[in-house]
């Protein structure tokens, strides 16, 4: 076997190999036999034409279909001998090929390029933000419970300041036109944005009134814009009294509002903590990322991802608007090679430093887990965790974290302190 391998990019190879007749004979033989049971000729019961005959009338039709039948098992065995593994399919360039005539082949395919790993043992910065949970965010916390647990009354004689509205509100163009539209919007009238002049407006509105009303929206903070709403209902949420007694409405478990609101903190302590860890892990893969930026990955690749993270997404968002390939591929190519420059990383991390996943970490991940479920339900969430699909998600999160650790140890990592106002301005950007 003939063999000429050329690159043609860090991740296009071009490959010629021939096979000589003696090479593929008996293959052809047996091949030409097989053929010849399924054909009917006149004078001839079906399969026994005469191979001199068969070979006259059928010749390059046989030959085409033994090449079509044996391609895969000669171009495998080329890529083993080889130690090729190309990430698409072989495009056909150039054949030469009839019986008793080397086979001679022309293809052209991807692979993935070589590339060094970031020298990230030397160390590299991170920045990791330490929220602080301030007194505002717990009082935040208590209206929303409040909200959640007000006697809601309706209201027919107008609305007034503090009072909810439910909307189907629509944005207008500068023609009238419908631009963007919402059903069943919730409105709280003297709460950003529908206070001041906005609150004025809608003063007195009923359900079935229809009110044009000018907003910022959007970020938009230079123009405003016209919208429409069509009120269906006017509310007045009355608001229990923050004491003791409420905090046992809310949560029957809590003795009073003092350990309501240590509770909260807590929890929005926690929660903002592992906002903190995935901004972190946000860092570490825009490094080895930028790292990478002049790694240039197989089209195929790429292309065939960011068809995946479109699926996904249409999976989680049914009502997500279609798309076509070509719409695909332009908004989704950017973070596809992103995320496979990532997973190439992490493969690479866990392969060099022999990083495993065993049993026991799986169990006691699923034993943290169950710390936060209630007593009289763990044994369905235990069953739930431990169902194969479930314990594969499981093992992929713990490898993640077992990386993440790995790469963490060698960071240079700066803490940062971000009051409450800071985490708002973040948030509104």
């Amino acid at each position: 076997m003939k063999i000429d391998l050329k690159e043609i990019s860090s991740n296009e190879r071009e490959m010629e190999f021939e096979l000589s007749w003696e090479d593929i004979e008996k293959d052809y033989s047996k091949f030409a036999k097989k053929f010849a049971k399924d054909i009917t000729l006149p004078g001839f019961r079906k399969g026994m034409v005469p191979m001199s005959i068969l070979e006259k009338k059928f010749g390059p039709q046989i030959d085409y279909d033994f090449i079509n039948d044996k391609f895969s098992n000669y171009y495998g065995s080329v890529l083993n001998e080889k130690n090729l593994n190309p990430v698409s399919q072989p495009e056909l360039i150039d054949l030469d090929f009839k019986k008793g005539t080397p086979l001679k082949l022309k293809v052209k395919f991807e692979v993935m390029p070589e590339w060094d790993m970031p020298k990230y043992q030397d160390g590299f910065p991170l920045e990791q933000n330490n929220y602080v949970i301030e007194e505002e965010d717990i009082d935040e916390s208590l209206q929303r419970l409040q909200e959640n647990a007000a006697e809601v009354k309706v209201v027919e004689d107008g609305a007034k300041s503090g009072h909810h509205l439910l909307a189907d509100v629509q944005e207008l163009g500068h023609e009238g036109e419908v631009l963007n539209e919402s059903k069943d919007s919730q409105i709280v009238l003297g709460k950003d944005p529908f206070d001041g002049d906005v609150e004025k407006e809608l003063l007195g509105a009923k359900a079935g009134d229809v009110k044009t009303i000018k907003l910022h929206a959007g970020g938009d903070h230079d123009h405003e814009h016209e919208f429409k709403l069509t009120i269906k209902s006017v509310e007045e949420h009355v608001l229990l009294e923050l004491n003791d007694e409420f905090a046992q409405t809310v949560e029957p478990d809590i003795e009073n509002l003092k350990a309501l609101k240590d509770k909260i903190r807590e929890e929005l302590e926690t929660y903002w903590e592992r906002q903190a860890d995935s901004r972190l892990e946000e860092q570490i893969a825009d490094y080895f990322i930028n790292e990478m930026k002049d790694v240039k990955l197989p089209k195929t690749v790429v292309e065939e991802q960011a068809k995946n993270i479109y699926e996904d997404i249409k999976k989680r968002y049914p009502s997500e608007q279609t798309m076509d390939e070509k719409a695909v591929l332009e908004n989704y190519s950017d973070s596809a090679e992103k995320s496979l420059k990532w997973q190439l990383v992490k493969n690479k991390i866990i392969k060099d430093n022999e990083i495993k996943v065993e049993d026991e970490d799986i169990d006691a991940r699923i034993k943290e887990m169950l710390k936060d479920v209630k007593e009289e339900l763990r044994d369905s969430y235990e069953k739930y965790y431990q169902s194969p699909q479930i314990k594969d998600q499981l093992h992929d999160d713990v490898m993640n974290i077992k990386v993440m650790d790995h790469i963490k140890s060698f960071a240079k990592i700066k803490v940062k302190k971000v009051t409450r106002k800071a985490r708002l301005k973040e948030m509104a950007q």
